[in-house]
């Protein structure tokens, strides 16, 4: 398992039964994975489906945390995709558990979706902010009345994927964690976020940087590629390392996890990487590649 960079698909079938036995537990990206946006990528939902009949513990990892967990069971049911809820993990689910865990009782000051938002309201949470747009400032004075004017009850800064952000939002995230008791948490460290259309949007790491730069702190990750991914589902599945594979389309998020968590790394050149972008990070290589995860299909046993 030390080789890196082995095509799937050349496997014989004594090197697939091998590759089958090596791990207990997958988990596994979804856009540009099994899906672009409302779109299922040929053979993915089956290969899926197939793995859970050969009896591997699926999980859907995402960093993608714009569609509430109704919208997304309502896509995996119209795909066929035979996942529980509970095999479904956000970074909002993530930052929801470790909020618990600090036993935190004040309010929530969040750059991020409503359904990023609705997560954190079903588990308790207060969010201080409205998901809409903030109003601007047309002038540094009007800026400082704005900052004399913040919710004192705000005892943490959240931020993921916002597409309402702009410069008072981030300066009110900047001024509540100038105290140092202001907790500091990211979802998503995506800097870009391929659509089915071929546009790159920005992703929320293009606004994490910067505010952590102005405020002198460091977020604290809990999307892809934290360990405290693995940490929140290892409470649900136990979670041996070495016989966990790790299936992504993005070097940076999900073999970057891979790697931090220990686990073993299949990538698909479907959706954010290419194979020639390999040549440019030597730390994170996956141990397997396809050119989709469909590509998988014929070459698993059927049950």
């Amino acid at each position: 398992m030390t080789q890196y960079l082995r095509d799937l698909s050349d496997f014989r079938k004594e090197e697939m039964d091998d590759f089958l036995a090596s791990f207990d537990t997958v988990l596994t990206d979804c856009d540009g994975v099994l899906w672009f946006e409302n779109t299922p990528l040929e053979g993915s939902v089956e290969v899926i489906n197939r793995l859970k009949e050969l009896g591997k513990k699926v999980f859907l990892v995402t960093n993608n945390c714009n569609s509430t967990v109704n919208q997304y069971m309502n896509k995996i049911n119209t795909f066929g995709l035979h996942v529980a809820e509970d095999e479904i993990i956000f970074p909002s689910l993530v930052a929801a558990s470790y909020f618990r865990e600090q036993n935190f009782r004040k309010k929530a000051y969040i750059l991020a979706s409503s359904a990023f938002k609705e997560i954190f309201e079903s588990n308790g949470i207060i969010c201080s902010s409205d998901v809409g747009p903030d109003h601007a400032v047309k002038t540094i004075r009007d800026l400082a009345n704005e900052l004399q004017d913040l919710d004192e009850e705000v005892g943490a800064v959240v931020i993921d994927f916002d597409m309402n952000i702009n410069f008072i939002k981030m300066m009110k995230a900047v001024f509540h964690l100038k105290n140092p008791d202001c907790l500091f948490v990211a979802g998503g460290v995506d800097v870009r976020v391929p659509s089915q259309s071929g546009l790159s949007i920005l992703g929320p790491g293009c606004f994490i940087s910067p505010i952590e730069e102005v405020s002198g702190r460091k977020a604290l990750v809990t999307g892809k590629p934290s360990v405290l991914v693995k940490e929140f589902i290892s409470k649900i599945h136990p979670i041996k390392p070495e016989r966990t594979l790790m299936i992504g389309d993005m070097i940076s998020t999900d073999m970057q996890l891979g790697t931090n968590c220990g686990f073993q790394k299949l990538l698909v050149l479907s959706g954010g990487t290419k194979f020639e972008d390999l040549k440019e990070d030597n730390t994170n290589l996956p141990h397997y590649y396809l050119k989709t995860l469909g590509d998988l299909l014929p070459l698993l046993p059927i049950i």
